[in-house]
């Protein structure tokens, strides 16, 4: 299908046989009335820690049942396997190298202003009520109009630090026999150990990864429960408008620190490690990952999971908890929910936690991404059509009958979502860094081929048909020569169409 078709598809009529009665109904009901939004965002959650991806030990009830009330992606793939560049991707529905954010925004950089063209102003300026709760990782958040309220100052860190300080420390969890307590972290004494070593040696700045196990402050007293109850008030309070909420918290993100019960729902012995955890790749042996990878070792990697893994069932529980405020409020037909990440996690793959490693592996590029809205949405479907981080915000649009900007470079995954596209076979792209000046790298991902370019002229080519966990390098193997050159060529087609400064940079062969 060409990109014509598929945008023309969008305007095409949902047939009710499609779906079941009660979701006809609903879509009659929404007919003509443009939805809520609801925006769920974690950071750093890898697409395969989901019961509803297969995951046999994670426990995600309430994601998997949005998802067997909606439809799954299993090919969504980040702008930028980091945070702010994705996350203003999400907003502008642009590449990084077009909204200019290819690094992550801390306090002292400029961030997105209020002349962005994005979801939340465009909304806000049709008479939406926009609010943005938790991580925003793109600057003063009220630099921007559709946030610049009173209100958003109650949905802060510094109003969640002033709420816990009242709160008595009763219901704070006792260390165990064996632990041993920093802060209000338990660590295994194996764990604290390596926490010593790798603090000592590589003096950390900002989040130290070493901190990991068992936070003896509660599940209600974290900011993610907090917030979530924010984000209930918030429902109740504008039931009766049109609003589009992001809720957006840091787990599964390091700090990997989680409370019981969700520390002790996971038996680190059980969760096994991924085919590639013995494959170190030469190129990133370096990296921090590799480097942490290496000093843990299996057992304390499995520590990590478990908490990895504690992290998401915990997300999930607010989840389910502002899922069933939703209906409670009669809005769960009116409302569109979207929940995705930023990017994904190694979870051990090539010997390595975390993320910060500049390759585009499976791991760090994939993200879950669960859409619902009854009665327009099938129920249970599974599309496995490669989309993007750039393709959300459009989509918001298209579903709220706002005009798509011309500087929107996704597009409005509604075809998708609704079976009007049975089959698309367009290719995913990733990136890093705006490529005029300095390291840059470009991928692209095929459902048989991932293809990848770096700045000093390193390539990597996988079969991800014959090696999904990406343990081969054929980019000099003469027999794939032409297979490269293919890929090379519809990179270089994506990057002159989307005016990527990288473009320049690269040879046409």
């Amino acid at each position: 299908i060409t990109r014509r078709e598929f945008i023309k598809a969008a305007g095409g009529f949902v047939c009710a046989t499609v779906f079941g009665h009660g979701q006809v109904d609903a879509a009659k009901d929404n007919a003509g009335t443009p939805p809520n939004i609801l925006f769920l965002i974690t950071d750093q959650h890898n697409s395969g820690v989901l019961g509803c991806a297969g995951n046999p030990i994670v426990k995600t009830p309430h994601l998997d049942r949005l998802a067997a009330e909606g439809a799954r992606f299993t090919n969504a793939v980040c702008a930028t396997p980091f945070c702010s560049p994705t996350r203003a991707s999400f907003v502008t529905g642009q590449w990084p190298h077009t909204h200019g954010i290819v690094k992550n925004i801390d306090k002292n950089m400029i961030g997105l202003k209020d002349n962005t063209i994005g979801t939340e102003q465009l909304l806000f300026d049709s008479g939406y009520v926009t609010r943005q709760m938790g991580k925003w990782h793109l600057g003063n958040l009220r630099d921007l109009r559709c946030y610049n309220d009173d209100e958003e100052d109650a949905l802060s860190q510094e109003a969640f630090r002033k709420w816990l300080q009242e709160q008595p420390r009763t219901k704070w969890h006792k260390a165990r026999k064996n632990e041993v307590v920093e802060g209000e972290v338990a660590f295994s004494p194996e764990m604290y150990k390596f926490h010593l070593t790798w603090s000592r040696q590589k003096k950390p700045r900002g989040q130290d990864l070493s901190i990991i196990g068992r936070s003896l402050r509660p599940p209600e007293l974290t900011f993610e429960w907090w917030l979530t109850e924010q984000c209930i008030a918030l429902i109740r309070k504008y039931k009766h408008k049109n609003f589009m909420i992001t809720w957006s918290v840091n787990p599964p993100h390091p700090l990997w620190v989680v409370p019981d019960p969700y520390y002790s729902m996971y038996d680190p012995a059980k969760i096994k490690l991924p085919p590639n955890w013995h494959d170190r790749p030469e190129a990133y042996k370096d990296s921090q990952p590799a480097q942490m990878g290496r000093m843990m070792g299996e057992t304390l990697i499995r520590e990590y999971l478990r908490c990895y893994y504690g992290l998401v069932t915990m997300i999930d529980d607010c989840i389910g908890r502002i899922l069933k405020a939703l209906k409670e409020e009669g809005l769960e037909q009116k409302t569109l929910v979207l929940f995705t990440s930023d990017h994904g996690d190694m979870q051990g793959g090539h010997g390595m936690p975390c993320k910060s490693l500049p390759a585009f592996y499976e791991e760090i590029i994939r993200v879950p991404l669960i859409v619902r809205y009854p009665g327009q949405i099938r129920h249970g479907s599974v599309v496995s059509t490669h989309v993007g981080s750039v393709d959300i915000m459009p989509t918001f649009l298209d579903y709220t009958n706002v005009p798509v900007p011309k500087s929107t470079q996704g597009v409005s995954l509604r075809p998708l979502l609704e079976g009007k596209v049975s089959k698309d076979d367009r290719p995913a792209f990733c990136e890093r860094g705006i490529g005029d000046t300095g390291t840059f790298s470009r991928m692209i991902r095929t459902r048989e081929w991932k293809y990848c370019v770096f700045a000093d002229g390193r390539k990597e080519l996988f079969n991800l048909a014959h090696d999904p966990w990406e343990m081969t390098n054929l980019a000099d193997s003469k027999s794939h020569s032409a297979d490269q050159m293919k890929l090379h060529r519809m990179l270089i087609e994506q990057m002159e169409k989307t005016s990527d400064p990288a473009r320049r940079r690269i040879a046409r062969t």
